[in-house]
């Protein structure tokens, strides 16, 4: 099971200097930091909000999608910001040139409506997300656009440490930004659209899965439905992509803990299925994965749909670059291109036509790209074919996966163990880079997409198998493999490594991560109640 990987020469170009690059950064940012203190972080709040390009009476002011609508408009150029996760201190400085980069671009004498959106998840992951005093600092870094801004909200967006339910977080939110976490507003000649997350603490799972409730999809239903009567195109929103956008995935992450799309514990398949109703969806820009636009499949296509990735500004990413989008928009069509924050450079990356009912077609050149595309792990392809014209088999289409059929809708791939060479080659990129056996990662074949993680330790030269009620081995190659209850894995001498039952939902995939905040209140009240029961301490006799 085990494949070697090489990478071609322009891959280790773009390899080293990646290495270089991530390298440097782990330098600056080796001095560990300091516990967190509360008083100090709103002090520091106070010293970011109040430095920034706007003053303190600007950021309060600030009113998201105030001035965003603009039908009439000949033109728009709108930048599209990712996760943010912003910590005040010199990090700001970063933000900041950033913000004049986007500005610039989006500023030109020749755009009518100049905008900006943010994808979510605004504050860094060790000052406090989801509170006040983030979206205090968000709020002020927002306003400093001084351009018409709208948001969604992001998974660590509700994790406020200050409230007890979403609607808490979320009422918070509304306050902070002065906007609906939904919306829709028509700009030039294209309407977007947002959807936001609503669940943290009441996640079934994770509580990190982004999660679209029923009233937003009947808004977004409706909308759609009014934009496709008018014969207008549509821009959509969202912090996590689409289960079946075909976009680049971190799977033993994201997939892993089952947060990588929206709606990924709950009919996930809906929202590709109207894209495929609805036509004039053209482009749907997410975040979510802190992962580069220099990926062969940071930008997919299904059908007329542009799906894209958009990466991030600071230093949370997963492979050394700092970018986000900018959307050009005409009547006749649209240009989507990189900004590069490390370079300031705008790079080309799709053209297409509104009403072209031909497939756009990435632009990125091969050279560019961050390695080769068979080197697995975050340089691997999409496995299957999006289009129908190559559908899974249990062969596979690419030699270094194994495919077996396990039911109607299921289908488990056998994913080689990622060479050291391989490990070493990422050592320097992601904190996500320790020798990796091989894995079984479960697809869903209707919408050709990885929905969770079988098995994370899988031994190299192993076999793997599906077995009937009766222990007898099941033809996964013509059958669907429904007859399977179970997977086996054997050892290189035949020996019985592990075995892995259905689930109730009637596939393989484990449950890895469960919802984190109902963890931890239950620790607590389990610690109350131990120290109630505790006999109390003998008072000292004198």
């Amino acid at each position: 099971m085990h494949r070697a990987a090489t990478l071609s020469p322009s891959a280790a170009t773009h390899t080293a200097q990646l290495a270089s690059r991530a390298l440097q950064r782990r330098c600056i940012a080796s001095q560990p930091p300091a516990p967190p203190n509360r008083d100090t972080n709103k002090a520091r709040h106070k010293m970011c909000v109040q430095s920034s390009s706007v003053d303190e009476n600007g950021a309060q002011s600030f009113e998201g999608l105030k001035g965003f609508e603009d039908r009439d408009a000949s033109s728009f150029a709108c930048a599209i910001v990712g996760d943010l996760h912003l910590e005040p201190g010199p990090p700001m400085d970063q933000f900041e040139d950033a913000r004049r980069q986007l500005v610039a671009a989006v500023s030109k004498p020749d755009v009518a409506a100049p905008r900006v959106v943010q994808l979510g998840d605004l504050g860094g992951y060790n000052d406090r997300p989801g509170s006040r005093d983030c979206f205090q600092l968000a709020r002020g870094y927002l306003s400093g656009f001084g351009v018409p801004t709208t948001l969604v909200t992001g998974n660590h967006d509700l994790e406020g440490d200050e409230f007890e339910t979403d609607e808490e977080n979320l009422a918070a939110w509304h306050e902070a930004f002065k906007q609906k976490h939904f919306w829709a507003a028509e700009v030039g000649p294209a309407t977007f659209i947002g959807l936001s997350t609503v669940r943290f603490r009441s996640n079934p799972f994770s509580a990190h899965e982004v999660h679209i409730d029923d009233e937003q999809l009947d808004f977004f239903r409706a909308q759609l439905a009014q934009a496709s009567a008018a014969g207008r195109p549509v821009v959509v929103f969202t912090h996590a992509p689409v289960l079946g956008s075909g976009l680049k995935v971190v799977q033993t992450v994201h997939v892993k803990n089952r947060c990588a799309w929206l709606n990924h514990s709950s009919r996930p398949q809906e929202f590709i299925e109207l894209v495929q109703q609805h036509p004039n969806i053209r482009l749907w820009f997410s975040g979510h994965f802190h992962l580069s636009h220099n990926y062969a499949d940071s930008i997919s296509v299904v059908g007329g749909t542009a799906f894209v990735l958009t990466g991030v500004i600071g230093e949370c990413n997963r492979d050394g670059f700092r970018q986000s989008r900018l959307l050009k928009g005409t009547a006749e069509g649209y240009e989507l291109y990189t900004v590069d924050h490390d370079t300031g450079s705008l790079r080309l990356d799709l053209k297409h036509g509104w009403h072209d009912p031909s497939p756009p077609q990435p632009l990125l050149p091969e050279d560019e790209q961050i390695c080769d595309p068979t080197a697995g792990w975050l340089c691997s392809k999409v496995d299957c074919a999006l289009d129908g014209s190559e559908p899974p088999t249990a062969v596979g289409p690419s030699p270094s996966v194994t495919w077996l059929n396990a039911g109607p809708s299921c289908m488990l791939a056998v994913q080689p163990a990622r060479p050291l060479a391989l490990s070493l080659h990422f050592l320097f990129l992601s904190f996500l880079t320790l020798p990796q056996d091989a894995i079984i990662v479960e697809y869903d074949t209707r919408s050709m997409a990885p929905i969770g993680l079988v098995c994370m330790d899988v031994p190299d030269d192993c076999s793997v198998a599906l077995v009937d009620a009766k222990g007898a081995r099941v033809d996964t190659v013509n059958t669907d493999g429904a007859a399977a209850v179970a997977v086996e894995i054997y050892d290189s001498e035949g020996g019985l490594h592990q075995r892995i039952k259905r689930n109730q939902a009637g596939g393989f995939y484990k449950v890895y991560q469960h919802n984190k905040w109902a963890a931890k209140k239950k620790q607590q009240a389990e610690q109350a109640a131990h120290r109630q029961q505790a006999p109390a301490a003998p008072v000292p006799q004198r």
